[in-house]
């Protein structure tokens, strides 16, 4: 996390896709990990906005 001018952050993920399980999600069109990625960042988003 990265603090930024105004009260704002910056957050970055990284996925590793290691595994079996993991290889098995990346093959999947689309891909469930940058969505599963995206889906807790609008979480945040959310959060952060009801706050």
């Amino acid at each position: 996390m990265e603090d930024l001018p105004d009260g704002r952050v910056r957050i970055l993920t990284q996925g590793t896709q290691i595994g079996r399980p993991a290889a098995e999600l990346a093959r999947q069109t689309p891909n469930p990990m940058p969505n599963g990625h995206q889906a807790w960042l609008d979480g945040l988003v959310r959060a952060a906005k009801t706050s």
